[in-house]
């Protein structure tokens, strides 16, 4: 079968939801500060809703929601853990790079905002996506980790 553009773009969000909440629960179980390891968990289980929501637009589109890739992600956490571990700050270091994989998140969601194809309904999901990582990436990015 083949996707038409929208269910690409939709897809990409929605796979770029689950790798980010992926991320950000992988790093919660072993970074020192519980006050990031309860940010991340929050934030992860909000990434799951929004791919669950966007999951059920694919669906109503006629196509099924993709899983991110494992191999790929278990490639990316074990770089992000090395270069943590060689920076002089390991937490500060982790913490750019979730919000990095929310930057990843927000470019998605922006391609997908810019069809103009979309219902009111995924556009509202959409910009709440969008909202929500770009607060998520300034939140990481003026934290201090203890």
């Amino acid at each position: 079968m083949l996707r038409s553009e929208l269910q690409i773009a939709l897809n990409d969000v929605e796979v770029a939801c689950k790798e980010v909440a992926d991320g950000h629960e992988w790093v919660a179980d072993f970074v020192a500060d519980p006050q990031l390891a309860d940010l991340l968990r929050a934030l992860a289980g909000e990434r799951r809703s929004f791919a669950d929501a966007l999951g059920e637009r694919l669906v109503e589109l006629g196509d099924l929601p993709r899983e991110p890739d494992s191999d790929l992600e278990a490639v990316r956490d074990l770089v992000s853990r090395i270069r943590a571990a060689f920076s002089p700050d390991e937490g500060s270091a982790l913490l750019e790079d979730r919000a990095a994989a929310e930057a990843h998140l927000e470019a998605c969601t922006e391609t997908a905002l810019a069809r103009d194809d979309l219902s009111d309904e995924t556009r509202a999901l959409l910009q709440q996506i969008l909202e929500r990582a770009r607060a998520a990436k300034e939140r990481m990015r003026t934290m201090t980790p203890s």
